[in-house]
């Protein structure tokens, strides 16, 4: 489940770069004090004055209404990364600056360039990354507690489907593959993966067809081979899409080492057909995404509801 959240917010950093020329920079605050206590912890006004301003800057909001919607979004926050500390959810360091170096990198910036381009805005980049921080960690808070408890069925998808234009005609990659395991028994040292490592690749550059090429395998030691059938490419796991990425017929697509030991898969057949599969994804990741946003907005009321907030 993917958070619906962080993509909202990585679209306003964007709109942000493109406001931050033309805005002057405020000064900062001279004093500071508490305005707000959630469950022990303090919101500053330097906090307060910090997000607003970063909110000015992507919702070109009034003064008056970006400081409202700031202490609002700034109590949120809290909350949420005390519930990320509750449940032993946490993000490094290294992933918000990560994710700051993607956001300055659709902004045709590096890190550093953004950074000081927020600065002369009038807001530090600790603001930004801060907020980051707290919506990577709550999408995993999210992820974990509701994981298993989205069920999309047919009958959602197909209504999903329904109502889509019905006069485009999608097709995708069908495939006939065989799994080849170059077994590796667990607890093995490194050096035996390697070796085994070694041998898929030397399969690989051999095998020139199915019918041709699997005969092959009798010629190194326990090697299992699984005719798996007939395939929809996007539905394969990830992995496994990735490792026949432009592998052509009769051919092997790159090695994956797993806990059974090395596996590479044999493309037999591959052809084009008319599906909805690629649809049927995309709508089904919708839906989940949906639910999840839905899900994310109810917790957040539960745990705002028995929250203690006192405001100064």
């Amino acid at each position: 489940m993917t958070s619906p959240r962080w993509d909202h917010i990585r679209g306003l950093v964007l709109a942000a770069a493109c406001a931050l020329a033309p805005l002057a920079a405020q000064p900062a605050h001279a004093q500071t004090s508490i305005e707000v206590v959630v469950n022990d912890e303090a919101i500053t006004s330097y906090d307060i004055a910090q997000r607003a301003r970063l909110l000015q800057l992507t919702t070109r909001r009034s003064a008056g209404a970006a400081k409202k919607a700031a202490l609002e979004e700034l109590i949120d926050e809290h909350i949420k990364t005390q519930e990320a500390k509750r449940t032993g959810t946490s993000v490094s360091d290294a992933q918000v600056d990560e994710a700051f170096a993607q956001i300055a990198s659709r902004t045709k910036m590096s890190p550093s360039q953004l950074g000081k381009a927020l600065s002369r805005a009038g807001v530090q980049p600790s603001t930004l990354k801060a907020r980051i921080g707290a919506e990577m960690a709550w999408a995993e808070v999210v992820r974990g507690r509701f994981r298993r408890t989205i069920n999309i069925s047919e009958q959602e998808i197909i209504a999903a489907l329904q109502k889509q234009d019905g006069d485009s005609e999608e097709t995708t990659t069908e495939v006939t593959i065989t799994q080849l395991i170059f077994v590796v028994p667990r607890k093995s040292s490194k050096s035996l993966t390697t070796k085994r490592r070694g041998e898929a690749n030397d399969l690989r550059k051999r095998f020139s067809s199915c019918e041709e090429g699997l005969k092959l395998t009798s010629e190194y030691n326990e090697v299992v081979v699984k005719p798996l059938g007939i395939r929809l490419l996007p539905e394969l796991p990830a992995n496994i899409r990735d490792s026949l990425e432009g592998v052509e017929t009769g051919r092997l697509g790159k090695p994956v080492e797993t806990g059974n030991g090395i596996e590479i898969f044999a493309v037999c057949n591959k052809r084009e057909i008319q599906s909805d599969a690629a649809a049927r994804n995309k709508v089904e990741s919708d839906l989940r995404n949906k639910e999840g946003e839905m899900m994310s907005r109810r917790y957040l009321r539960e745990l705002r509801r028995n929250a203690v907030i006192d405001y100064r």
